[in-house]
This record gives structure tokens, sequence and C-alpha cells, in this order.
């Protein structure tokens, strides 16, 4: 694991390489490399978890190629040795070295024989192109820009500061962000800056790029096998999803929320790959708290369980860094403790962690898919031309006016997501409406320049489907994928995902969705298998996420960041934001708290998380 970045296209003696090995030094401490040649550079900061001698460091070269590498490629053993049968030699035991000399045996085909999470640029020094791949499912990230015919590239955005690249906010972006509370897949939250997709690459080439895709998500297939096969071979994958993120030279440990998903990776670990170190972050609030469900999980599985009660003082302080994580408009607060559970991790001797990431997703666990379903179902058997005239009535009837006068029970926020559920032709649209946290027609109201991102395509699949396959390529990849990527590399360890390997992503997408749910079940198929490891009374309960009390904890520091970040003056100096609406939330929060409610406290968290970013990043 590590950071990369680099450019082609410019004389390197304009850019300060050192401040940008400074930029990602957090992601990689252990040592730091430079390749430049005329207008090339390329930049490495490296975390050594395989190979850990001075020979496997970057950037690394091989014939006409140089290489720099963020990830891990867990079956690099196996592809070795079938390169070792087509000639090759090699002179380190490191994973960088099979992935050059795979991509000179295979060239773009190389990832498809990976099975890992990487993000990587390799220059070819004969013909001075440089080509940029990303991991199918973005686990690892990778920003770029083209300006100026200079193509730019980083782990992490705040990279870019570097970077004599424009800085001018995305509007689409930044509605995007407060619609869903991070930046949307292929863009970042300036112009000038994209994001790699996941599953792709970039061909840079004489002045010109090209992206293409390697894979994709697949669809349901007709063919069906039995449950009791459809168990085994989920087992089995598993079981091998686990042992290629073992793979290290340094010690691993595992995530333990006391979920489904974490206990069925610490119950694997613990089976079939002998001691282990899991690790808790718990809350003194028992309605956040899971620590003693992860307690009496480990206690029974015998693994090592190492946890801590996450105080307000330490939440405090990674409060008040949040945007030294955290480089882009960023709201989900549980990267508070997720950075303190990587904190926590690395004190107690482990530079690599596994995490239980993509369950929810591959195999149907989040409780709001039927009720979405249920709801798409009882709108729509109004015609669509009756539903369009309910929300031309309603617009009609209930006034703006009305809408902003009526303070009580949020109102205003639910008459207007109601019109824009009413409004969707088709699940996809419907769907996306749903999980918003605001409407459009707030979203024009807050915005001084709001921009809705227009989707062309509409549902082709059954609603399970399309829900599972839109978090997966939006909610995890921007929003859970980021929190964990960023909180473990300030913490400088490593994170792995064995849920998001991707035979096991493409197994789960082929099953007919139905499977998924059966009984009134969420994640039907993984409790089925957990029941081998565990007593059902261990994992069957509600569902439970992980996020911290920021109400109750920051409501005295809350009312002093809200006078700080949201006054009338640093709310117009961003020109983006209406002060007008945004100090009505303010009074909605203020009405809400006198009564001991919260009922708006997301839209202000999302207010404030925005300014602060802002203020550190844009006023800097």
């Amino acid at each position: 694991m590590c950071g990369i970045a680099g450019f082609i296209g410019e004389s390197h003696n304009q850019i300060d390489l050192q401040a940008v090995c400074r930029a990602i030094a957090h992601r990689g401490p252990d040592g730091q490399g430079i390749f430049a040649d005329d207008e090339i550079a390329l930049i490495h900061t490296r975390l050594a978890i395989i190979d850990l001698t001075d020979a496997a460091k970057q950037p690394f070269q091989f014939k006409n190629w140089v290489l720099i590498f963020n990830g891990e490629i867990y079956n690099y053993k196996e592809i070795r040795n079938e390169l070792l049968k087509l000639g090759y030699q090699f002179q380190t035991q490191s994973d960088t070295e099979v992935i050059i000399k795979a991509y000179d045996c295979w060239r773009e085909k190389a990832v498809e024989h990976f099975i890992g999470m990487f993000a990587f640029a390799i220059y070819n020094l004969q013909n001075k192109s440089l080509q940029l791949f990303r991991d199918r499912l973005g686990v690892k990230p990778l920003y770029y820009a083209i300006e100026k015919n200079v193509l730019y590239f980083a782990s992490e955005l705040k990279v870019f500061k570097h970077f004599p690249v424009s800085k001018t906010i995305n509007n689409q972006s930044l509605t995007h962000y407060f619609s869903y509370g991070y930046t949307p897949s292929s863009q970042s939250i300036y112009s000038a800056v994209k994001k790699l997709p996941a599953g792709s690459y970039l061909t840079y080439h004489n002045q010109e790029s090209k992206i293409q895709s390697y894979w994709h998500i697949p669809a349901p297939e007709e063919n069906f096998k039995s449950e009791s096969k459809v168990i085994e071979e989920l087992q089995e994958l598993l079981i091998s999803a686990c042992k290629y993120r073992m793979v290290s030279d340094v010690p691993v440990g595992v995530f333990l929320s006391g979920g489904i998903d974490s206990s069925l990776v610490s119950a694997i670990l613990s089976k079939h790959f002998g001691a282990i170190k899991a690790f808790n972050i718990g809350f003194e609030e028992q309605s956040f708290n899971e620590s003693i469900y992860a307690e009496k999980v480990a206690k029974h599985l015998q693994i090592e369980f190492h946890s801590s009660t996450l105080s307000l003082k330490e939440a405090k302080k990674y409060f008040d860094h949040f945007y030294s994580i955290y480089d882009e408009p960023f709201a989900d607060t549980s990267g508070i403790p997720t950075a303190c559970v990587s904190a926590f991790a690395k004190s107690k001797g482990v530079k690599v962690v596994l995490s239980a990431d993509g369950g929810d997703e591959l195999f149907a666990g989040y409780t709001h898919y039927q009720q979405a379903i249920q709801l798409y179902t009882r709108l729509h058997i109004l015609p669509a031309q009756a539903r369009k005239a309910l929300r031309g009535l309603s617009k009609f009837l209930i006034t703006k006016k009305f809408r902003k006068a009526f303070v009580a029970l949020n109102f205003e926020h639910k008459i207007f997501a109601l019109e824009e559920l009413l409004e969707a032709s088709d699940f996809k649209s419907f769907y996306n409406a749903l999980i918003a946290n605001q409407a459009e027609d707030e979203l024009a109201q807050l915005l001084v320049q709001a921009e809705v991102e227009y989707k062309t395509s509409s549902s082709q699949h059954q609603p399970l489907y399309e829900m599972r396959k839109w978090d997966l390529e939006n909610y995890m990849a921007d929003d859970l994928l980021v929190k964990v990527d960023r909180a473990t590399m300030f913490n400088q360890i490593e994170c792995r995902e064995p849920l998001l390997d991707h035979r096991l992503t493409e197994f789960a997408f082929k099953l007919p969705p139905s499977i998924h749910q059966q009984n009134q079940s969420t994640k039907y198929l993984l409790r089925k298998i957990l029941g081998n490891y565990l007593p059902h009374q261990l994992f069957d309960r509600k569902k439970q996420g992980f996020s911290i009390p920021v109400f109750q904890w920051f409501k005295d520091e809350l009312d002093q960041l809200f006078d700080q970040y949201l006054s009338k003056n640093e709310i117009e100096k961003t020109g983006l934001l209406h002060y007008s609406e945004v100090e009505r939330e303010w009074k909605k929060y203020r009405y809400y708290k006198k009564i001991g409610k919260e009922y708006n406290i997301e839209k202000m968290w999302r207010l404030l998380s925005f300014m602060m970013w802002y203020k550190k990043y844009q006023n800097e």
C-alpha cells in the first residue's frame, strides 16, 4: 500500500517534487522514490507490506517500462509462476515486479490476471506514453487532470494543490454532495480533476487521452443452480478471498463490529488461518455500541480481541482534523470512528487489517431495499399521467411560502421528496430520489448554481439488482471505500476488503436477486454460511450501522461551529450557497433542538462539513 503521483508533458523543474512527496507521505512512511526524465515525473511513497527489502522499492524499472503502484496483487505468486514458465526471471519477492513483467507479457490484458486492489501508472520509455490503471471495484483511489496538454495524477486530491491545475468548484459535484454526502464516481469537487473510473485504464500518448473499461458488474444469469450448490460455491469463494488477503510479510488483523459481515470474515480467518487479532471501537451510548456483540463473537471464535471505547475527547481530536484525513467534501460521520479504530489497530502492532465492506451491496443487506420496492409499487399503481398530475397539483396547492412557513416535522422536505418520487419514470430514478438527502427543488433553493447529473439509462433489471448495483458503484465506491482508504492510510496501515473480491462480486450479481432475500431475511446466503460457524443468537438481530452520536456529542460544539462557519460573511464569500436558505435551515435546527429533536441535523452537518472543507482547501 502506497501513495503515487506524477505528470507527463511538462518540465519537472516547474513543480516541487518533494512537496508532492510530502503530500502523500502518510500513505507511504517506509520510503520514497522519484523517476524524472524530460517531461515525465513518477513519484512513489512506500508502505512496505510484501518483500520489505530495498530491491522492491519504486519506481520499478524493467526494459522500457517504469512502474509506480499502490495496492496489492494477492495472487502474485501464481502469476509469477506462470511468467517463469514463459521465460521471465525475477530478482525480488514482490508483487510490484510481477505487475511490470505481467504487463510486459500481456500489456493491458495483464489486469485480467490480477486478484487484488490497485492503482498504478506505467510509463513507456520508448514511445513516451503513460497508462493509468484502477482496480475493478475502485478500492484504491486515482485522480487525474489534463490541462494545457499535461496529464497530472495522484492517489489523493490534496496533491493537486502542488500542480498548476484549476481549483474551480464543479457545480455538479457540489449538487451531488448535498444530495448524497459525497462527490460522484467520475468527478471530483474540482471541475478540472476527475477520478479514473473503477475497472478502467487511461492511455495518454502524444497529448491525447483515451479511457477504456476492462470490467463490468455482470447481469443475473438465467441458469440457477440448487441452493445447496450456491452455498457450497459461495463458501469456497469466501475462504479463497480471505486466504488471498492474508498474504503479507507484516502482521495482519481484522476489524470486528459483531455484525454479520465482519463476524463471517473473522470466523473464516479463525477456522482456516489460525490466530488473528480483532479490533473494535465501542461507544458509551448503547444505541450506537456494538462492541458487546463483537466481544461475544470473538469469545466464541477464541480469537484475540482488542476493544476501545471512543471517548468524546478522542472523537473531538479527529473531528477537528477531519479535513486533514479527507480532502473532498465528505459527510459520512463514521469517518471519525473509522480513523480511531485504524489508529487503535496500529497501536497494537498490526500493519494490515481486513474489513468486511461489501456484504450489504453484494448480498442485499440494507433494510431499505424492501421498503423502496414496496413504496415504488404503491405509487406506481397510479398511471404515469396521474402521478404527473398529482405532482403538479401538489406544487400548485402547497405554495413555496406555505412550505417554508410550516417548519414542524420537516414538512417542506417531505413534500419536495414526494413530488420527486411521483415524477420518477422508472425504478432507478425513483431509487436515486429516495435515498437523496435533499430533493432537486430543495437544492435549487440552496445552491447558487445547482446542476443535477441526469442519467439517460433506465432500469434494465429487477429492482433489487438495480439498487445493489447502484450502491456498489456509488455509495460503496465514493463513500465507504473513500472513508476506509483515507482513515487507514492516514494512520499508515493497509486495509483489505475480502468481500469485494471481484470473483465474489461476479458470483453474487449473477445469482437471481430473489435468492438474497428469503423468509423476510436480509443477506440470506451469508446468514446460512455464518450459521455453520456461530450460534444464530450471536448475529440474528436488528442491523446497526457504524456511526457516532454526533448530535449528542457535539451539540454544544456544533452551535459554536455553526456560528463560526455558517455566518453570512463566510457563506457569501463562497459564492456557492444562498445564505437565506442556510439561515432558514439553521433556524429549523434551533427549533428542533429546543424540543429535543434532530430532524435536520444531517442537512446541518453537510453544510458545516462543506464549509470546513472550503475554509481549509479553498482559503489557503
